[in-house]
C-alpha cells in the first residue's frame, strides 16, 4: 500500500470537505494507511501544495475539495512522471467527480482510492492554460462573474442561483467563427463549452458523452436563443437530454479554435481564465488517476 499525500481545501462545500475528510482519515486509520496532509489557505494555494509534494517525492497526490481544488492540483502534475493523483470529491458540485464515478461520501471516496485502478486521463488546454474538466464562455462564464458577485453576501447554492437569474435577464449572443479539428463555420451562440467531464455548473450535464479518457472534447454550443426558448431547453440542458434539440450543436473534437470579438472572458473549471480568441486543445493522457474498476460503478 503506498503512502499517499491529501491537499486538503478545508472551506469547500461551505466546511462539507473538512467534516467529510475527517470521516475519511477515520476510515484511514482504521486500515492503517499511512498518509500526510497539507491544507491550502487561499486561491491557487492547492497549486503550489502540488507541485510542492511531487517535488518532494510523493508518488500519490489526492486533491480533497471540491471541482476547484481538484483542477487546481490535477494541472499541477501534467507532465510529472511518477506521480499518481486521487480525488475526494467533497465539494458542492464535484462535477468532475461524475465523469470519473468516484462518490462524494468519505467511504465510498476511500474505497476508490485504495482499491481502484490507475488510468491515464485527458486534459484541457485553452490558450495554454489547462483545465480538468469543462472549458468555455458565454451565458456559463456570465454566471460564473455574477455569482461570485453574490457570494460576497450568501452562502451555499444561493449565490449560484441568484447568478443564473441574472444572466438570464443580460443575454449576450456571441458572433464566432469555429474551427473543429479543419470543420470550419459560423454560429451565433450563447454558450460554447469544451468538454472532458460530462458535468459543469453544479450538476448541469452538459455533455452526456464525454469521456475524460477518449483523447477528444465533446463541445456542446448553445446557439442564440430567447430567455424563453432558453428557459424551456435548460431542464433538459440540466439532465443530459438536450443532444438532439435544434438549437444546440454537439460534436466531438480534438482541437477547436475560435475566432469572435477579442476580450471575452472564459469559464476554466468554474474560475475566470484568459480571453478570446481562443484555442482548446485536449493533452491525452496527461496525468495518471485513479477511478473505479470498470466493473464497478458508483453513480
Amino acid at each position: 500500500m503506498p503512502k499517499f499525500h491529501f491537499i486538503v481545501n478545508p472551506i469547500a462545500g461551505t466546511g462539507r470537505s473538512d467534516r467529510l475528510f475527517n470521516e475519511a482519515k477515520a476510515i484511514l486509520d482504521e486500515r492503517d494507511v499511512e498518509y500526510s496532509v497539507a491544507y491550502s489557505e487561499y486561491p491557487t494555494h492547492a497549486v503550489e501544495l502540488a507541485k510542492a509534494a511531487a517535488k518532494n517525492g510523493e508518488t500519490h497526490i489526492v486533491a480533497v475539495g471540491g471541482d476547484g481544488t481538484i483542477s487546481e492540483v490535477s494541472k499541477s502534475l501534467v507532465g510529472v512522471e511518477g506521480v499518481t493523483m486521487g480525488v475526494f470529491p467533497f465539494g458542492t458540485g464535484n462535477d468532475l467527480a461524475r465523469a470519473l464515478n468516484i462518490p462524494s461520501e468519505a467511504e465510498g471516496a476511500v474505497d476508490v482510492l485504495l482499491n481502484g485502478e490507475v488510468r491515464s486521463m485527458d486534459m484541457g488546454s485553452a490558450n495554454g492554460a489547462m483545465f480538468a474538466n469543462v472549458g468555455g464562455f458565454g451565458f456559463d462564464t456570465d454566471v460564473v462573474i455574477n455569482t461570485e458577485k453574490f457570494k460576497k453576501r450568501f452562502n451555499g447554492m444561493l449565490p449560484y442561483m441568484l447568478g443564473v437569474m441574472q444572466s438570464l435577464l443580460h443575454l449576450k449572443p456571441i458572433k464566432m467563427h469555429i474551427n473543429a479539428d479543419g470543420e470550419e463555420f459560423d454560429e451565433e451562440a450563447l454558450l460554447f463549452a469544451a468538454a472532458n467531464g460530462t458535468h459543469y455548473g453544479g450538476g448541469m450535464n452538459v455533455a452526456p458523452l464525454a469521456d475524460p479518457f477518449d483523447g477528444s472534447f465533446d463541445v456542446c454550443i448553445v446557439k442564440k436563443i430567447g430567455v424563453l426558448t432558453l428557459l424551456n431547453v435548460l431542464p433538459a440542458f440540466i439532465k443530459g437530454k438536450h443532444l438532439k434539440n435544434k438549437h444546440i450543436r454537439y460534436m466531438k473534437a480534438k482541437s477547436v479554435k475560435i475566432d469572435c470579438v477579442s476580450g471575452v472572458q472564459l469559464n476554466l473549471d468554474g474560475e475566470l481564465g484568459s480571453v478570446t480568441p481562443v484555442t482548446f486543445s485536449i493533452l491525452e493522457n496527461a496525468i495518471k488517476i485513479i477511478v473505479p474498476k470498470k466493473a464497478e460503478s458508483y453513480a
